[in-house]
């Protein structure tokens, strides 16, 4: 432990001097200081000012400011930023330069970060997508994934309605079976989970997508790269504060109608004489009872709680099972708006910016914090990020960029790797899905005001209240990220750069849940029970780089870049549980304090490693012809010895048209370039630390064999408990870009319109064991090959409508078709995946999309007893029932006529940003479409069909077959069905194409003469609204379903937690 403790504060002590040393530095060289601003007269953050010929350069703060220290030798300055035209400033004898900057869309002088290196916009030959931060700061978000959804094109993100739930984001399609998450750079620092990123300290986000701007991060780029780079000082000393404060709901489309109390008694009676028996529930006879006993069988033998005949008495107090509940009966308990409540949000940013001769610096600190729109769940999350940067020399640069993150959440069940706090919040433990299954007659709580029982037999056998659910446990975590590096720059000769960089992303988490016992359940919990745990791991990256830039003359360029990286990523958590409390009392509870024996666990800390060198070269010739070629080797730590090594080479090539003769004189065309591009990317993100070698482990709780007789005593042994594959290879994705960019009328227009085609071989997947071999863990193994191929593109136009009257406008178009071309998992040719009590409803096969929905196709609903005589062998075959399609005509209904009933990709998606500014006001609206993708409604199984007894939905009374109701697409409503509800059909694929209003705010920015009279240099105020309307044909509560698994459940609703609509007011001011 003393080692441990020292090891953190050697760490820290290093990474104290290093900062310190940074402060302590002197700059030698001659200061400029000055404001950027627009033709507005408002300044403009993040503008990037460089001193010709050399890599000296900087950013404006939020207010426009800026500060640079210019070499004795230099007097010009260029100033670029994205939408405005570069300019040249001659320095002479200022020292403050003041710079008003003309709109120009075709920002192509503008320097971006494409990786290890950056570059002009103009220069790129690879597919990168700039993101215009301007828009989307204004637009406030809680994690880095919203920010991006369909202002990026090619990216597509989903999400969840559960407070602090990380985004997925995806990028252009899927290059795996499993991990499809993208390589995050955050100022240099790789990390897998950005939802610890705070998105108010973002200046700029670049998307790498093809592998001629990627494959120089090698086996970890094959599902593309988001590349951040976060607010760095300017040259006056600003403050500045940002905050909202709003409230989110459930928009009334996402409730479902479920049936009442009466509804649900015509809905019994009706399936009992559908299947021909007497219904019993005589009790009703004169109308529903004020008083039930809620242990009673509501269909066979419901018990009236004011019958005389009952004996209240006769029963066993100290039983769970004789125990009963007298409840009144609710005329139809709406569970949904029982489990939710508006739920306010709000984050505050304090930003403090500046500089001097001495250096720049960025300083901030952020509160976010969210109550969930579902009782008893919330997220709160507070960073604080300091970036300095530092001249001491002329040659030198030293500085670091740093971030701690602390995050809580509270609710139904937390993931404690996630270190957002996401929520897992659905599935069959959620309040959300046991709210579609408890009746409507059963209350909140009993007459004594206990949580009221379900264990009516009609009321389903394995399920809970949901208020009881929600409030019946007390769940917690929290967690720490440390996530920064420092770094160091020397100039050694002109042109020639060395660069090192050590970075850390370290992660802290610890958690704990207690359940209570619930006695009024038919299978109710017994006893308390207590589990906590305690995770930490991260990794350490360092990164040394020389980089040599080169004009050999006015018409040739060079660029060449090499470097050496190392990667060291290590886990480790423990877990303990323990049952049987005497007290609830939070101050009784730990793992000492419980009455059956403690049960511990942990997870195995074999580190995983990387070590890469690779290199980049470029070349241009008159500003016409642009060559790239990168190439890049990585080995790793996580395959066999034979397969360790990856090799992953990109090769890249430009055209600039516009300066061709032939179209010297099109005055329309201001810029336009053709490119290609062709690489290799490999993934191991799917493989296991421990993957290549078998494991054997030791269990006290339990044998595998009863061993010497000792009737299941604990022994101590070992048995296998992993086993291992050195055979596994990387996932190899070879992919093919060609692009066409262009800027057209004087930058009125600019567009980018690529072709891609992505085919991943030696894919990866989990080997699922025979029936016969123990239950151990599993490696991952190669199993075949899929192809990705589409069109995504971008245009962005901007102009004038009147003197006063702006517009921007910005659309994205992504379409991507997936195939999986070859599987081999052992000798099976598919791959079979279930989601949850329906068996297998999605495949995985050669020639067909990557989890399509597999099941029977439903032609229709037998309506005489001459097509159920004529039609093919089926069981559950009569009037009223489905007819199942015969795929293969052999006159037998069976596992061979399952076939494809869906396809959860969508043909396209469109994202459109508008902005609109009339004097000091603004306007932005950001609509979303999403088009001819498949959804399979599986939360239909629990509210249409009887797979299990409980909730309805009314349209199980609208829309079953009657011999009046001829049209109905649900079969006839019968007590003793239960095969409809128990097979993967067509009936629960629906359309999942929606067009939805993601973003809607309007904003006013206060005069400058009143400013300067109350001491501000900026104030504006907006309201904003997220999700505000939705447009779409899909039946269940949010068709926006995207990825909530892994991609092979993609499209599943299984009651997915809807995404909330947001209504907030927001504020932005500066000293």
């Amino acid at each position: 432990m003393k080692k441990i403790y020292l090891g953190k504060f050697r760490n820290a002590g290093l990474l104290l001097f290093l900062t310190l040393l940074n402060l302590a530095a002197l700059a030698q060289n001659r200061r400029v200081t000055g404001q950027v601003t627009d033709g507005s007269n408002t300044g403009i953050p993040g503008v990037t000012v460089l001193v010709k010929g050399s890599q000296v350069g900087a950013n404006t703060d939020g207010s426009g400011n800026f500060a640079i220290n210019v070499p004795a030798d230099n007097d010009v300055l260029v100033f670029s930023f994205v939408g405005f035209k570069s300019q040249e400033v001659t320095i002479g004898n200022r020292s403050v330069i003041d710079v008003r900057m003309e709109e120009d869309v075709n920002a192509l002088e503008e320097v971006v970060v494409t990786g290890y290196t950056s570059e002009k916009k103009k220069d790129i030959i690879g597919s990168v997508s700039v993101v215009d931060t301007k828009s989307t700061l204004q637009q406030p978000s809680s994690n880095l994934g919203n920010m991006l959804q369909g202002r990026a094109s090619g990216v597509t993100v989903s999400g969840t309605g559960a407070p602090g739930a990380a985004a997925k984001v995806r990028i252009r399609g899927f290059t795996s079976f499993g991990n499809n998450d993208p390589l995050y750079i955050i100022d240099g620092v790789p990390t897998d989970n950005a939802n610890a990123l705070n998105p108010q300290d973002v200046a700029s986000i670049q998307v790498l997508k093809d592998p001629v701007s990627a494959s120089i991060y090698g086996s970890r780029a094959a599902n593309g790269v988001i590349v951040v780079t976060t607010k760095q000082g300017g040259a006056k000393t600003e403050i500045s504060y940002d905050g909202y404060y709003g409230i989110q709901t459930i928009p009334n489309r996402a409730y479902p109608s479920m049936m009442n109390t009466q509804q649900y008694y015509e809905y019994l009676q009706r399936a009992a004489e559908g299947a021909d028996i007497p219904f019993k529930s005589n009790v009703f006879q004169n109308g529903i009872p004020k008083y039930l006993v809620t242990n009673s069988n509501f269909v066979a033998n419901p018990t009236d709680a004011t019958n005389p005949n009952f004996d209240r008495y006769n029963y066993d107090p100290y039983s769970y099972d004789n125990t009963y509940q007298i409840a009144e009966t609710s005329p139809g308990t709406d569970w949904f708006h029982e489990i939710t409540r508006p739920a306010p949000v709000q984050s505050h940013q304090l930003t403090a910016t500046g500089g001097g001769d001495k250096g720049t610096y960025a300083l901030g600190i952020n509160y976010f914090g969210s109550d969930g729109v579902f009782k008893e769940t919330g997220f709160n999350r507070v960073t604080i990020r300091a970036n300095t940067r530092f001249k001491p020399r002329k040659w030198l640069t030293l500085g670091e960029n740093v971030q701690m993150a602390f995050s809580r959440s509270y609710g139904s069940s937390g993931n404690p790797f996630d270190l957002g706090g996401g929520l897992d919040f659905s599935g069959e433990s959620s309040p959300w899905y046991n709210a579609y299954r408890v009746p409507p007659f059963i209350p909140v709580r009993d007459i004594q005001g206990n949580f009221a029982g379900t264990s009516l037999g009609e009321a389903g056998s394995n399920i809970t209240a949901p208020v009881s659910l929600a409030r019946g446990r007390d769940n917690k975590y929290s967690g720490l990220n440390l996530l920064g590096n420092l770094f160091a720059q020397i100039e050694i000769a002109k042109g020639l750069m060395l660069s090192s960089s050590f970075g850390i992303d370290q992660r802290y988490g610890n958690g704990y849940n207690f359940t209570f016992i619930t006695p009024e359940k038919a299978e109710p919990t017994r006893n308390n029970n207590y589990s906590e745990y305690f995770f930490k791991g991260g990794s350490w990256t360092w990164t040394n780089s020389l980089q040599y830039s080169l004009d050999i003359n006015e018409r040739n360029t060079l660029k060449l870049f090499a470097a050496t990286e190392s990667i060291f990523d290590q886990f480790r958590g423990i877990n303990g549980t323990r049952t049987d409390y005497d007290f609830n009392d939070p101050a009784f509870r730990s793992l000492n304090t419980g009455k059956n024996l403690p049960q511990n666990g942990g997870s195995p800390s074999t580190p995983r490693t990387l070590y890469s060198i690779f290199g980049k070269a470029e070349y241009q010739f008159n500003d016409r012809y642009l060559f790239s070629a990168t190439l890049r080797r990585d080995a790793s730590s996580v395959f066999g010895p034979d397969n360790r090594v990856g090799i992953f080479p990109a090769v890249g090539v430009g055209w600039r048209l516009s300066e061709e003769s032939f179209l010297k004189g099109v005055s329309a065309i201001n810029d336009l370039k053709l490119r290609a591009g062709w690489g290799q990317l490999g993934s191991q993100r799917n493989v296991g630390s421990a993957n290549a070698y078998s494991f054997y482990g030791a269990s006290l709780t339990g044998t595998a064999y009863d061993l010497n007789g000792t009737n299941g005593l604990p022994v101590i042994g070992y048995r296998p408990s992993i086993i291992g594959n050195p055979n596994t290879k990387w996932e190899a994705a070879e992919m093919v870009n060609v692009g066409l960019d262009g800027s057209l009328w004087g930058g009125k227009l600019d567009f980018t319109v690529e072709y891609f085609n992505n085919k991943t071989k030696d894919l990866l997947v989990t080997r699922q064991p025979n029936g016969l071999e123990p239950s151990v863990g599993q490696p991952q193994i190669n199993v075949g090959t899929m192809i990705n191929k589409g069109v995504d593109a971008q245009f962005t136009t901007r102009g004038k409508i009147t003197k006063d009257l702006t517009f921007d406008v910005g659309l994205t178009f992504t379409h991507y078709v997936n195939e999986a071309v070859k599987i081999d998992a052992e000798g099976s040719s598919a791959l079979l995946f279930g989601a949850g009590r329906l068996g297998n409803i999605q495949r995985v096969e050669g020639g067909k999309p990557l989890a399509s929905f597999w099941g029977w196709v439903v032609d229709g609903i037998f309506q005489s007893q001459a097509e159920v005589d004529a039609h093919a062998d089926q069981s559950y075959k009569r009037v009223g029932s489905w007819k199942l399609r015969d795929i293969n005509g052999d006159g037998i209904i069976n596992g061979d006529d399952q076939t494809y009933i869906g396809n959860p990709i969508p043909k396209f998606q469109i994202g459109t940003d508008i902005s609109l500014k009339y004097k000091a006001f603004d306007f932005q609206t950001f609509l979303f479409w999403n088009y001819g993708n498949d959804l399979y409604n599986y939360t239909k199984w629990a509210t249409h069909l009887r797979g299990f007894v409980g909730g309805y939905n009314t349209e199980v009374l609208t829309d079953s077959w009657t011999p009046q109701n001829t049209s109905a697409s649900l079969p006839i409503l019968n007590a003793n069905d239960t095969y409809s509800g128990s097979i993967s059909t067509s009936y629960y694929v629906e359309s999942g194409s929606f067009l939805r209003a993601r973003q809607m705010q309007l904003g006013y920015t206060l005069p400058a003469n009143l400013l300067s009279k109350i001491g501000l240099s900026r104030a504006r105020v907006y309201v904003q609204g997220q999700n505000i309307f939705t447009v779409t044909n899909y039946s269940g509560p949010d068709p926006d379903i995207g990825i909530l698994g892994n991609e092979l459940q993609m499209g599943v609703d299984q009651f997915r937690t809807p995404s909330p609509r947001t209504i907030i007011f927001g504020v932005n001011l500066a000293l």
